[in-house]
């Protein structure tokens, strides 16, 4: 009987170790182009949610005389351009501004940007911490009428919160502020202090006017339409720090107010 297994040849180790080092190399081509390609798809969900937003801002802003969510205030006199002042912490709650937005989005998935390992456990309508929040509003446009909005198309309203600042500590906050420097721009680390440029090094945006965009920090940081400083410029509520070195009465002289750098007409 002849046997079958004639001039069958096994694979010698250089021809094994070729095999392995191709499939090495082909890994290395790969595996960044299937990175960036994973990338971009949550990129585009987190700019999917910030267009929802956006929806969800008009909406608002339409049942509400033209005019923006506050900011929740329960001191007197109020931290809010409204003046509101809330009667205690537990009214805080309904009104805080993803929560405002609830009704008009009927999802709080919306509020989680995919790419964020560390979003913010916040409290809904009843004060109970189920909501995982990646986004930030900014303070520049609060308790804003839409007539008061000179450029609806720059002003940003809502964009990404980072995980953690630059000394590790979670970032918790609701509000962004540029007066406070939160959207000071550090060209060494290329980050700015709260907002988040998770996504090939820049952020998703919603806009007053409804649409989102993606920015880079550095050109947010030097514009006073996109931080919101002309506003605050506008604006100003001196009581709360809410203002630039130009206006009367003033004292925010902060190192990292960015509103301070720019000049007003």
């Amino acid at each position: 009987m002849i046997s079958m297994n004639r001039g069958r040849r096994a694979f010698t180790l250089v021809e094994l170790l070729v095999v392995i080092g191709i499939a090495a190399i082909l890994a290395a081509i790969l595996f960044p182009v299937f990175t960036q390609a994973r990338d971009s798809a949550r990129s585009a969900t987190c700019l999917s949610n910030e267009r929802q937003m956006g929806l969800a801002v008009q909406m608002y802003v339409q049942d509400n005389d033209e005019r923006l969510f506050f900011y929740a205030s329960t001191a007197l006199p109020s931290r809010s351009r409204s003046g509101a002042v809330l009667p205690n912490a537990a009214s805080v709650h309904p009104v805080r501004w993803w929560n405002a937005l609830l009704p008009y989005m009927k999802n709080t998935g919306i509020l989680t940007c995919p790419s964020d390992n560390l979003p913010t456990p916040s409290p809904d309508p009843q004060g109970n911490k189920t909501i995982l929040r990646s986004y930030i509003a900014i303070r520049g446009a609060e308790a804003l009428s839409l007539p008061q909005i000179d450029v609806p198309v720059e002003t940003i309203i809502i964009t990404e919160k980072r995980g953690r600042d630059a000394g590790g500590r979670p970032v918790t906050d609701s509000w962004i502020e540029p007066f406070n420097g939160d959207f000071a721009y550090d060209a060494a680390s290329g980050r700015s202090a709260l907002a988040a440029n998770r996504h090939h090094g820049g952020m998703n945006c919603t806009f007053f006017d409804g649409h989102a965009r993606w920015f880079r920090p550095e050109t947010i940081d030097a514009s006073k339409w996109l931080t919101g400083c002309s506003l605050v410029h506008a604006y100003p509520l001196v009581s709360d720090g809410m203002c630039d070195q130009s206006i009367p009465g003033c004292n925010n002289r902060r190192p990292d107010n960015i509103c301070n750098a720019f000049s007003y007409p």
